[in-house]
């Protein structure tokens, strides 16, 4: 019997190079934080346009080694948006600070300076703003009302590598920048993160918090964690960050090629990109779909080999923040309600005419249910 074919949602563009590179340091027998760490961190901030970049050894880490260093802690109140995975929550909750969840906007899906103006407190310290599936948010109306009020802001811009606002590159906008290199984003370490930012002194302060607290050996100056990232992630980062224009150019084009297929599909709305947003990451490309057909239509297309994913269920339907601070599902019924009808549909490197198969079905089932 023949094996059905698979189409993976996102599928890492990884060869040779990289594993030759981790062969080197596997060889060389420095297989810790080292040299290579340094020149990983050395070309991603050339790259983003930052003054420091902090590696790490996941998004997670930065999240939580940048609100470490902003001194964020009990009593204190921050900012994020719903929709999004949780370990933007998490992270505040690591500092036993406390996560308050926002609602989005139903046509980005992301955080806007008006949903958090209505949230501030004399409690809020920080926003934590999110560049969801890959789309910048408007960092300069967040930003002017963080200064408005005296408030921190920590990009969580995990997805987002390589996309531009108003022309920028995203990672040197904020005063700090996260990123994540999970298996499925346009580069990978396999497990892996970093933070960018302009200033000395918090560049200073996160590398001793991310490596134990350390002001040199064995001399601990404050309370740290062991969040280093290993040279041979280092090594394979250094070769990804070569390919990134690639995958960048191969994801825009897949997302043109979808806006004209679904254009005319009544039951299918594509992603909606702001003006400000001068180049999309498509960290995923999203569809909304009627949300009574949607589970359903995701069914069919992994019975046809098509794999999907849901985006990421809004942190305040999670049982754990359920529990811990008393949300329902329709506490936040934006979200909810724009999570019941996304799909993310596949798009990465060198999908070539695989395309095609997933746009004959995508439509068929919407249109045609």
């Amino acid at each position: 019997m023949e094996e059905k074919e698979i189409i993976p949602v996102a599928n890492t563009y990884i060869g040779e190079e990289e594993a030759k590179a981790a062969y080197e340091v596997i060889k060389s027998g420095w297989l810790s934080t080292g040299q290579k760490v340094k020149e990983f961190e050395s070309s991603f901030a050339e790259y983003v346009g930052s003054k420091h970049a902090i590696a790490v050894n996941s998004g997670t880490a930065a999240l939580h080694v940048a609100l470490a260093a902003l001194d964020i802690k009990e009593g204190d109140e921050v900012i994020a948006p719903s929709l999004t995975f949780i370990s933007t929550g998490n992270a505040v909750l690591y500092q036993n600070a406390t996560p308050v969840l926002a609602e989005c906007d139903p046509k980005t899906y992301n955080i806007t300076a008006e949903i958090i103006e209505s949230l501030i407190t004399e409690k809020t310290k920080a926003i934590i703003p999110v560049d969801m599936n890959g789309l910048p948010v408007d960092y300069d109306s967040i930003l002017e009302l963080a200064k408005k009020y005296n408030l921190q802001v920590i990009a969580d811009s995990a997805e987002s590598l390589g996309a531009e606002y108003k022309g920028r590159k995203i990672g040197s906008i904020a005063p700090i920048h996260i990123f994540s290199f999970f298996p499925n984003k346009n580069i990978t370490t396999g497990e892996g993160g970093m933070i960018t930012t302009n200033s000395d002194s918090l560049a200073q302060k996160m590398r001793k918090i991310m490596n134990q607290g350390q002001e040199y050996r064995y001399h601990h100056v404050l309370l740290g964690y062991n969040y280093r990232m290993t040279n041979f992630q280092a090594a394979i980062g250094i070769e990804q960050l070569k390919r990134l224009s690639f995958v960048l150019k191969e994801k825009e084009q897949i997302a043109k090629k979808y806006n004209f297929a679904f254009k005319n599909c009544k039951k299918i709305s594509c992603p909606y990109v702001p003006e400000y947003v001068t180049k999309h990451a498509w960290y995923m490309y999203t569809i909304s779909v009627d949300k009574q057909k949607r589970d359903e239509i995701v069914k069919a297309l992994e019975s046809s080999g098509i794999q999907t994913r849901l985006s990421f269920p809004p942190m305040h339907t999670q049982p754990y923040y359920q529990e811990k601070f008393g949300y329902k599902n329709s506490s936040l019924p934006i979200c909810y309600d724009a999570w019941s009808k996304l799909i993310n549909i596949p798009i990465w490197a060198k999908m070539g005419e695989k395309q095609e198969k997933v746009i004959k079905e995508v439509i068929n089932l919407c249109e045609n249910n």
